[in-house]
């Protein structure tokens, strides 16, 4: 990967991070545990949730096989995206999305043994699960490094001669 690629997947990782813990601090010392703030009405709240588990409340109480699993798949990113990373700054971009949402959450769950959810959309009793900074930025990274990659190939792709 070149420096450039790398202090863009470094810059956003830290980014990422930062406002991870600053958003997740925040909540933590401002809103009781279990309450909520709205936002926009009752579409869009903030709240004070402890998820011990997977994003959207998946596989709860795993709290050590989740820290497992968020190591391999940090890991597994680096390996991966190092060298297609070093064609594309969006690529590079999402890698440290990616990375730094990863780093949140692990961070969370290694020192507390949860992770601050905060995020509350939906209407009425119709919620979707409580997410993060982390989490947002984990999903829209593998979005968009997903478009990003599409893009590229069919790019690439030899046109079809008439």
């Amino acid at each position: 990967m070149r420096p450039g690629r790398l202090l863009l997947v470094v810059g956003v990782a830290i980014a990422v991070f930062t406002l991870d813990r600053v958003t997740k601090a925040w909540v933590t010392d401002n809103i009781p545990l279990g309450t909520a703030r709205p936002v926009a009405g009752e579409y869009v709240r903030i709240v004070h949730a402890q998820n011990t588990g997977a994003a959207f409340g998946l596989l709860p109480e795993r709290t050590t096989l989740l820290s497992v699993l968020s190591i391999i798949a940090v890991l597994a990113i680096v390996y991966y995206y190092r060298q297609i990373a070093s064609s594309s700054a969006v690529v590079s971009a999402t890698l440290g999305m990616q990375l730094g949402g990863a780093a949140g959450n692990l961070l969370d769950r290694v020192t507390q043994g949860y992770v601050v959810d905060f995020v509350d959309v939906g209407v009425g009793d119709v919620r979707f699960w409580a997410f993060n900074v982390a989490d947002s930025s984990i999903v829209v990274g593998i979005i968009l490094v997903t478009l990003a990659l599409w893009y590229e190939e069919h790019r690439a792709a030899p046109k079809p001669a008439h």
